[in-house]
């Protein structure tokens, strides 16, 4: 084997590793929102309810492990959606 095709191989072996890298990166990156979305869900309705009783977003940070601004966005969100969701099903 020549030095051409010698570089040749290793280039295309590299090029093949890199690709499942990239791949396995992108499907990690999909899970990992299909996660979030999920614990979203999930936790929203008791974030919207202890907010709503007083709870601050910095003690529901501490409590979840969430940043509150997160958990802020989150809940303002949640409302923004409950309150259209009100709207659309009100009788006209």
């Amino acid at each position: 084997m020549n030095l051409v095709q010698s570089l040749k191989s290793t280039t295309q072996k590299t090029l093949s590793e890199w690709t499942q890298k990239i791949r396995d990166a992108i499907q990690t990156k999909q899970e990992e929102r299909i996660n979030y979305q999920t614990m979203k869900e999930q936790l929203l309705p008791q974030l919207i309810e202890a907010h709503e009783k007083g709870v601050s977003s910095r003690e529901l940070e501490r409590i979840t492990g969430i940043n509150h601004t997160t958990i802020a966005r989150w809940i303002r969100e949640g409302k923004k959606a409950k309150e259209k969701e009100n709207v659309e099903s009100s009788p006209k």
